[in-house]
Order: C-alpha cells, then structure tokens, then sequence
C-alpha cells in the first residue's frame, strides 16, 4: 500500500519480498509485522507491513514514530522465541484497547495515536549440506526437499540432483564454505572418497548437525585427517561428528541409510531452526555410541566373492550388491567388493590394517 511517509523518512532500498527471501535463503527467521489498525497520528496505514528479526527492522514500513518501532521490534524477538504469533497494541493510554487475544502496551511518543499490529514469526527452513555423490547422498537429497529442507549438493562429478536448490562440484572445503555461507545440518556421504574435507567444510560452517556415514574404524581416520587439515585437536573433530550417522533402524541399503539419516534430521529439526545443535554423547554413553545408519549387522568385516549376492565393504562398512560394486580388488586370493573407488584405494593402501578389524 502506498501512502505520504514523513519527510525524514528514507525507505530502504530492500522490499518486504526481497527481505524475506533473503531470510529464507539464509535459513534466518524472522517476524512479519502488520499494521491491523491505527489512528491518526500514526502516519503507518493499514496493511503497512515489515520484516523484523532480533536485530530490528529489515523492511517495510509500520510507521516513522521510534517509539512505536522500537516496541514492535523488542515485541517480535519475544515471537521468535516463543514461536508463536500475536496481536500487541500501542497506544497512550493501554487500558483503552485492552481486549482478549491483543497485548497493550503504553505508546510514549508524544504525538499520540493509536497502532495494532500482528507479528507472525516465519520459520525458515533449515538448510541441509550433502557431501558426496554416493548412492546413499543421492538418497537423502531425494527426500530431504519433501521434509523441507533446504539442499545444498557437494559432488565432483556434478550430477544432476533436481530437487537441491544448488550444486557444486569442489571438493576445496574452504571454496564450500565460501558458496554454501551457513548451514544447520551437514550429512557426509562420499564413503572414502574426500570426507576429511567434508566434515573441515561442516566444522567451518559451524553446522548443528554433522553426521559422518563411515564404520567407527574409519571415521577415527576421518577425525584425524580432518583435524590435520583444520590444524586442531582431533578431540574437538570427535565431539562435534555423528557416526554412524542416523538413528539405529538396523538399516543396510543406501535407501535405508538415508532413512535412518532423514528420520534423525526430522528429529533435531526444531533445534536446528533455532541455531542449536545436539551435544556431543559423553565418552563411553551406550545409548548412542551403537546407533547409526550403516553400523548394523556385520560391520568391518570383509565378505570375499562367492559368499552371496552381496558383499560388506571392508572399509566403510556398507552393504552392496556384488554385481553394482564400483570397485573389486584381489588380495589373498580373495575378491573385495566396494562401494566407490575411493573404499578400494584405501584398502589397496593398506589391506591388513582393514582386515585387521573383522
């Protein structure tokens, strides 16, 4: 709605509409402020509308009078805390409009006049990072945009992903950090192929929830090379990571990994929309040191070929279908099946250090 602003008024160059979707694409929320009713005079009109977040106003217009905004921004913080909308008055004297359902407040401007407005907090999407291409990536990033998330797609190969909102193809941590700017959860999937730089990419974002798809032997290597590129103490890598990621559904497949993953995300979605991440399980906690997505059933241990239409991965863990392995290596005389090229280097490097571990 158009109206005269008073001449000291100098509008921002932002919209409402191009505040809020900036919010959004940055997973911030926000408040959006309706002015319902006033009198004169309040020099806002009816149907005035601005963004508001804990910081004040973004946008819009609710009228020039300090006062009035300086209420409704300090009454939107108390909205996005609580999460839930309300009607707050302001006028000279609250008694006169004090009703059910409205909050009165004392308007201290001097001019006088009276405002209504309606704040309704607006819950951005949390936003998700997948890193990797693998079978199991793939799969959380199919289903992660019908649970409202907001995906964001780390694979070299630059697959085709048409439900993430974007894709890039470095696997340089600090250019991932750079294009994605923040992220409140962070799933890595590339099963041995650049996880190291993965989780430095979810420890520089701050991220609220990593989780790591690797069997526990490998994810110690993953810490340490993580914490070798960060230049940390491999403690502070451990504390912050989940793996096995997801909780325990004893899953196997790749769609069933990604279930386990997607049902834990939903799980700590409300934390991850207001910027807080889980606590790390004390040191030696059962309850959740055995859950993970691919940590159940024979884990780190080494299926040879003929054993049956599947195979374990001896260095993620993973089962796989013999006949959609990415790679085999002989070693011994027996045939290991794996689920990506890099699982096979890593066993080809150093194939007792693996085995050593069924």
């Amino acid at each position: 709605m158009s109206h005269d602003h008073p001449a000291d008024y100098t509008p921002d160059d932002e919209t409402v509409e191009e505040a809020e979707q900036r919010l959004r694409e940055a997973g911030e929320p926000y408040v959006l402020a309706t002015v319902v009713r006033r009198e004169a005079p309040i020099s806002a009109a009816v149907g005035d509308r601005a963004v508001v977040t804990t910081e004040g106003i973004q946008a819009g217009w609710i009228g020039g009078v300090g006062c009035a905004q300086a209420a409704v921004t300090r009454e939107a913080r108390h909205v996005l805390d609580s999460g839930e909308p309300k009607l707050v008055g302001l006028a000279p004297d609250p008694e006169t409009i004090a009703r059910p359902g409205l909050e009165a407040f004392t308007l201290t401007c001097h001019s006088g006049g009276t405002l209504e407005v309606f704040l309704d907090p607006v819950r951005t999407a949390p936003r998700l990072l997948v890193v990797g291409g693998s079978a199991i990536a793939k799969a959380v990033v199919g289903h992660a945009t019908d649970l409202g998330f907001l995906v964001t797609v780390v694979d070299p190969a630059g697959g085709a992903y048409p439900d993430a909102d974007a894709v890039l193809a470095t696997t340089d941590y600090r250019e991932i950090v750079e294009a994605v700017g923040g992220a409140e959860a962070v799933v890595v999937a590339t099963v041995g192929e650049f996880d190291a730089r993965g989780v430095a990419a979810a420890l520089e974002l701050d991220a609220g929830w990593i989780g790591l798809v690797a069997s526990r032997r490998r994810a110690e290597e993953v810490f340490e090379r993580t914490a070798d590129v960060l230049g940390v103490d491999v403690d502070a890598v451990r504390e912050r990571v989940e793996s096995p990621a997801g909780l325990d559904i004893h899953a196997e497949t790749p769609p069933e990994i990604a279930l386990s993953i997607l049902a834990e995300l939903v799980s700590e979605r409300d934390s991850l929309r207001a910027g807080v991440g889980r606590a790390a399980p004390a040191a030696g906690e059962a309850a959740h040191a055995g859950h993970g997505a691919h940590e159940h059933g024979p884990r780190d241990s080494a299926e040879p070929a003929g054993a049956g239409q599947t195979a374990v991965d001896p260095v993620c863990g993973m089962t796989i279908d013999v006949r959609d392995a990415a790679a085999t290596v002989e070693y011994d005389g027996v045939t290991y099946y794996f689920c990506s090229r890099g699982c096979a280097d890593a066993f080809a490097e150093r194939p007792e250090e693996h085995l050593g571990t069924a």
